[in-house]
């Protein structure tokens, strides 16, 4: 009994051996280690706990981790729920995903999960054929950032969520109430700070003031008078003008008369 005792408790140890040397041969990658895939040649999985594809293409992960120094590359792995951040930043809509990386290019691996396939993708540089992620796109771009911190703060958003509801017992409406009204907040003072910068950038313009038109002066006295006797001349000069005209026509009339009557006679 002793025996067989002693024997069942070599082997468990002699098999956490192996497995702990398997763990080993992969690298795990994380928010503060992944730039180190930009140095050299690496083939990374990116996968969860709970994925059964994840699980069955383990045992062959593990089998070319252990192969990566005679195949000159660097084998790492990124637990995607451990890491929010990392699945953001690559853009992770599958599991298990795999990247290879070369001197800062990263490319999607889109063969088959084998090890031999997997293998002669590397031996034979295969992803030279495949069109690496363009700069605006690649993980370490200010977009990719961006999208990288929106999925930590959906995470923690989450897991706030899974504290009050399963630890103090909150109803789920009432926790989505609370975050509804903390995004409403935050957007009115992001809002409140980007007027508050646009303010200061390119400050509005005072209204122009209306033109004032001066009033027409009023006339004095003296003017008016002056205006009243300019008035009165005018007047006389035009019956003068029309007496004058009057003593023309009169005086045609009569010129008229006197050379009839000296025709007739």
């Amino acid at each position: 009994m002793i025996i067989k005792s002693a024997s069942l408790l070599l082997l468990l140890i002699i098999a956490s051996i192996v497995t702990t040397q398997e763990a080993l041969g992969s690298v795990e990658i994380s928010d503060e280690t992944w730039r180190d895939m930009e140095k050299g040649e690496w083939l990374v999985k990116f996968y969860a706990p709970w994925c059964p594809a994840c699980r069955s293409l383990e045992p062959i992960w593990n089998k070319i981790a252990r192969k990566g120094k005679d195949l000159d590359i660097s084998v790492g792995e990124v637990d995607v729920t451990a890491y929010p951040g990392l699945s953001g930043r690559f853009v992770i809509t599958a599991l298990p995903t795999i990247y290879h990386v070369i001197n800062g290019e990263y490319r999607k691996y889109q063969g088959g999960r084998t090890e031999d396939d997997i293998i002669q993708f590397i031996q034979e540089r295969k992803y030279i054929d495949l069109e690496p992620v363009p700069g605006w796109y690649a993980p370490g771009s200010f977009i990719m950032s961006i999208l990288s911190w929106l999925f930590k703060i959906s995470m923690t958003v989450r897991v706030i969520h899974t504290v009050l509801t399963e630890d103090y017992g909150i109803p789920p409406w009432s926790s989505y109430t609370l975050f509804a009204l903390l995004t409403i907040a935050i957007g009115l003072f992001l809002g409140l700070i980007l007027v508050l910068i646009s303010d200061c950038i390119c400050p509005s313009k005072a209204p122009k003031e209306p033109a004032q038109t001066t009033p027409p002066a009023q006339d004095t006295e003296q003017d008016k008078e002056k205006k009243t006797g300019k008035d009165k001349k005018g007047k006389r000069q035009n019956k003068n003008g029309e007496k004058k005209e009057e003593k023309s026509k009169e005086g045609t009339e009569g010129t008229e008369l006197r050379q009839r009557t000296t025709e007739e006679s």
